[in-house]
């Protein structure tokens, strides 16, 4: 089905802090009319940004001199960062009277940034003779523009949702990312002081055009549930999914860690990523403990050092999630909570996971890995260089692509997958196994059980995106256990929240 754009209405910028409601059309920023003039005569009639979903972000500028007008710029950068600014160039006919428009891609690849990013821009129009005007600063939000948008806000955060219907379940997802931020704050060590913005969409077939570029095999498989971009301090979410509570705050805690590691996120492996979003949700179940189970005994138990971003099949990475949110239970249970702010501000100085560690716990990643196997009675596995030597033998020895090859000595229980490939680019996303390749949301208003897949599986709540530049993600991201193709043996399938 082709969506049809409606038009932009360009509203002056709302204040959106503080707890409350609102009805947005469109998006927030843009202007009319007279908007800047200086002495030598240069005048701007127009200087709006306007929501182009899902193509981007369009800037429009019409301005005026008693000289010859031949230079337009549009300078522009997330409004919630600090980051150094980027600006273009509007082509514009030379003369007293110009117009001109550029688009600020967000259509794929390093260009894409998603639905709730808030921009901060000014233009520039400059003439022959040297008269100049730079027009105010102003704020913009991208939305997706098909559906009119309403908000509910508290504090920093702000929950986008449609339809006068669903204000009760914007709500919840409020107080989700409320409760998760009051939780983790103190363990992280942050405060935060910029606005978090969560776009919530009534089915899976409204999100998937907000959601950036993934494989066909990737898509075929899986089927995003939420994603954290925290370059843009922005979760998008299926907000009638039946674990979106536990998606939310998994999600939500993903935003404050990439908060705790400041500019070094690239620093933070997937397996603490991860572990610490589980340890900061409010709604787990016992998924991951069943995989880990699972990965245990069927000897896919990779070394931490290998789980800098999760890759191999759904079950490798379904695997890797319970490993991560186990060994983070362990450092809390063996060290106490209080270390974990410590180890961010370590990874902050050091840009260095091992370093950090080794500062904070007294172990690098494969020290961390072996107290964490010996507290559930495994064997340790040989260092990393043991490790790749062996692996090394393997394949020399045409016996590359095992499990048995790289983890000896395990009695049966336990190993290291033999992948000693470069890791795929990291991904975050919320995922649940996608039993219909083409899916059964419907579109418009939700309906009962909207967005399960209608597989008769629930989905595992969860983490962020994949991205080439602009948004910076973590990993990717969480997969339910579904009633599909994804056979874990003996282990339970069905979603179970704790205490059920």
């Amino acid at each position: 089905m082709v969506w049809l754009l409606r038009l932009m209405v360009i509203l002056p910028v709302l204040g959106l802090a503080g707890g409350g409601s609102g009805l947005l059309v469109g998006g927030l920023g843009g202007g009319t009319g007279v908007v800047g003039a200086d002495d030598g005569g240069v005048r701007v009639m127009e200087a709006t940004a306007v929501s182009q979903f899902p193509d981007g972000i369009l800037f429009r500028v019409a301005a005026e001199s008693v000289g010859v007008i031949d230079e337009v710029r549009v300078f522009f950068r997330k409004a919630d960062q600090s980051g150094r600014r980027a600006y273009r160039s509007i082509e514009v006919e030379p003369g007293e009277r110009v117009a001109g428009e550029t688009l600020l891609s967000a259509s794929g690849g390093a260009d894409y940034f998603p639905p709730g990013t808030k921009i901060s821009y000014h233009f520039e129009v400059r003439d022959k003779a040297g008269g100049v005007v730079r027009t105010e600063e102003r704020e913009f939000v991208y939305i997706d523009n098909r559906f009119e948008w309403r908000t509910v806000s508290g504090g920093l955060i702000t929950v986008y949702y449609y339809s006068e219907y669903v204000e009760e379940r914007a709500r919840i997802i409020l107080e989700a990312a409320r409760q998760t931020m009051d939780n983790m704050v103190g363990v992280l060590g942050i405060a935060p002081t910029e606005p978090l913005r969560i776009v919530a969409y009534n089915n899976y077939r409204h999100m998937s055009m907000a959601l950036p570029f993934r494989s066909q095999a990737v898509s075929e498989g899986l089927r995003a549930q939420g994603m954290a971009f925290t370059d843009e301090r922005v979760l998008l979410v299926h907000g009638f999914d039946a674990t979106v509570t536990g998606t939310v705050s998994h999600e939500f805690t993903h935003l404050l860690v990439a908060e705790a590691a400041g500019g070094t996120s690239a620093a933070v492996p997937s397996w603490l990523n991860e572990g610490l979003a589980e340890y900061g949700n409010i709604d787990q179940t016992d998924d991951y403990d069943a995989a880990l189970r699972y990965g245990i005994y069927t000897r896919r138990i990779r070394p931490l050092w290998y789980l800098r971003s999760f890759t191999g099949e759904p079950e490798d990475i379904l695997i890797a999630y319970g490993q991560g949110k186990s060994v983070v239970n362990f450092m809390v249970r063996q060290w106490g909570e209080e270390r974990i702010s410590l180890l961010f501000d370590a990874v902050r100085e050091t840009n260095d996971i091992d370093a950090a560690l080794l500062r904070v716990y007294g172990v690098d990643q494969h020290g961390m890995d072996t107290a964490w196997r010996q507290s559930l009675g495994l064997d340790p596995l040989p260092s990393p260089e043991e490790l790749e030597s062996r692996m090394r033998e393997a394949a020399e020895s045409g016996g590359a692509g095992g499990d048995d090859g790289v983890a000896e000595g395990t009695e049966g229980a336990d190993g290291a997958d033999g992948d000693s490939g470069e890791p795929a680019p990291p991904v975050e996303s919320t995922t649940v196994w996608n039993s219909e390749a083409e899916g059964g949301d419907s579109g418009g208003t939700p309906e009962a059980g909207a967005g399960q897949g209608g597989g008769g599986g629930e989905s595992s709540g969860g983490c962020s995106a994949p991205v080439g530049g602009g948004a910076a993600s973590v990993g990717l991201g969480m997969l339910a256990m579904m009633a599909g193709p994804l056979a874990l043996g003996g282990v339970p399938l069905v979603r179970r929240r704790r205490g059920e």
